[in-house]
Order: structure tokens, then sequence, then C-alpha cells
């Protein structure tokens, strides 16, 4: 039997790439990035779990950052943004130029 698609159903939700990350206080919280964030700032086209694999420590130290910064989510994750990886490019810039 064929699926049917369902009336008023929500529209499909963009693509998020999880990944648990540990607190200094032994919290477990999860961090994401939309895919098209992603594949935005790395246009190859290895499909977003190779991107995500490719610039884990990147977004680990990105995500490590904004927790130092703003915590994270009453319920436990941690979003990084198109700017987070935009001000976090320009500062690695920055500190690459300067020496």
């Amino acid at each position: 039997m064929p699926l049917i698609s369902k009336s008023g159903a929500s529209a499909p939700r963009e693509l998020g790439l999880f990944w648990p990350m540990e607190t200094p206080e032994g919290m477990t919280l999860d961090v994401y990035i939309y895919a098209s964030t992603l594949q935005t700032f790395d246009t190859e086209p290895i499909g977003p779990v190779g991107l995500l694999k490719r610039h884990r420590s990147l977004l680990e130290a990105i995500a490590s950052d904004k927790y130092d910064r703003e915590g994270t989510t009453s319920d436990g994750t941690l979003h990084i943004t198109a700017a987070d990886l935009t001000t976090h490019h320009e500062s690695l810039e920055m500190t690459t130029n300067q020496t």
C-alpha cells in the first residue's frame, strides 16, 4: 500500500547534523548545524556528513567558544549558525595575517 500525503502536515524541516559534546561539568549537550549552513560554508560536493567530518575540529572549537559566551538552551542544545562560522573564520584569518 503506497503512502499518502497527510493533509495539514508541517512542511519538511531543514536537515540538522547533531553530535554530542561534554561540558566541563560533565553535562552532555547536543551541538548541531544545519546542512545548508555547512554547504554554504564549503561548497565541495561531498555531502553534509562528509563536510561535518572535514570540519569537525573547527565546528567543535566554535561550539566551545559559543558555549563559553552564551551557554546552552534549556533543552541542552547548542546551534552553530552561519554567523558563528563567519565570525570564527574571520577571526582566524585576522590572527593568521598578524603573525
